[in-house]
């Protein structure tokens, strides 16, 4: 565990990393199917579509659930799951152990950040309401770059505003999306063992540590 010393800052994936989103992600997608004639989806189906930013969550289920290009009905699709999940978003509920993990890692004197592909909107609802961002020093959602994970622009990004070198930090998530973004911008990375994977393992060497749950993060830094 010696490599993991000099730890100054820690990003965390949002959506199946600190919250389970998907309730929430899939009630408001079956109200917009709904709304435009079609057939709901299961929640299992939906979460294979979670982690890539909203634009490719609807385009997703329209895709699987009618069977045809999303296209010509995306733009009115957009605005229904816009109206349904702002409703919602902030419902949903964290982790076991992560709450307490954030807390003790502040106390810590870590610098800590989420870097997530969810549109601010729905980042900041949550966030807030789960009072979460009090213990966040940055902030980068789906739209705060020009890119989203899994380029490493977003993270770049955070580590740039913290003032903190990528060896010295540390890429908390839970798909291939993370590992991906994680790697090429030269962090570390931590996986959950929970999370929306898109069907794709996570087991990798680019993984520095698989954690069994996620208050272990506070037990093998520092």
């Amino acid at each position: 565990m010696g490599k993991f010393n000099n730890i100054k800052a820690i990003l965390f994936d949002l959506d199946g990393t600190l919250f389970e989103t998907a309730p929430e992600l899939a009630e408001a997608v079956n109200l917009m199917l709904k709304d435009l004639e079609m057939a709901e989806l299961k929640t299992n189906e939906i979460k294979r579509f979670i982690g890539r930013g909203a634009e490719n969550l609807i385009k997703q289920s329209i895709e699987v659930s009618s069977k045809k290009d999303p296209t010509p009905v995306f733009a009115n699709a957009e605005k229904l799951f816009a109206h349904y999940y702002s409703l919602i978003s902030a419902n949903s509920l964290m982790y076991e152990g992560v709450e307490k993990s954030i807390i003790d890692l502040k106390a810590k004197d870590f610098l800590l950040g989420c870097v997530t592909n969810k549109p601010a909107i729905y980042t900041e609802a949550l966030m807030n309401h789960s009072r979460l961002s009090d213990f966040m020093d940055i902030i980068v959602s789906g739209d705060t770059t020009e890119k989203k994970k899994p380029d490493p622009l977003p993270i770049l990004h955070a580590l740039n505003q913290l003032n903190i070198e990528p060896k010295d930090a540390i890429m908390v998530g839970d798909s291939v999306v993370d590992i991906e973004a994680g790697f090429e911008a030269g962090t570390y990375i931590f996986t959950v063992p929970y999370g929306y994977q898109f069907g794709e393992s996570i087991i990798s060497d680019k993984v520095d540590y698989a954690m069994s749950n996620f208050s272990e993060l506070t037990q093998i830094i520092n």
